[in-house]
């Protein structure tokens, strides 16, 4: 089966884009990056942002809220097939178009990779 990723969560104002992989079922299913209930994500980026509540808001909030402090979400693959959600078996990938996203976000100063995966194939694009 083909997974398909979500567009990029970004503003003009975007200074820092954290790259994933490519969303796993439970956030497909939900069609919320970071869905599943043990990722640690929102629980972190809520600590750096120093907005320890950011998991008890509904998502579109937390969206806000990582835009109100310039952080953007995108994945480095727009599409694969992949049984599962695991990185490893991706198969087939086809990459985002992470070079055109970043030629229209004119603040954008970092990049940063959520996982192994995601940095391997964020560095080649």
């Amino acid at each position: 089966m083909r997974s398909v990723g979500f567009d990029p969560v970004v503003d003009a104002r975007t200074r820092l884009l954290i790259l994933g992989s490519l969303p796993g079922d439970a956030s497909l299913k939900a069609a919320q990056y970071y869905a599943h209930p043990q990722n640690g994500f929102w629980r972190l980026i809520g600590a750096v942002i120093a907005q320890p509540d950011l998991t008890a808001l509904p998502y579109e909030a937390r969206l806000e809220r990582l835009r109100t402090a310039r952080i953007g979400l995108w994945d480095v693959i727009a599409s694969a097939e992949r049984q599962g959600s695991l990185d490893a078996a991706i198969r087939n990938p086809e990459g985002a178009d992470l070079a055109d996203l970043m030629t229209r976000l004119p603040d954008l100063r970092a990049v940063a990779f959520n996982g192994g995966t995601a940095a391997r194939l964020g560095r080649r694009a």
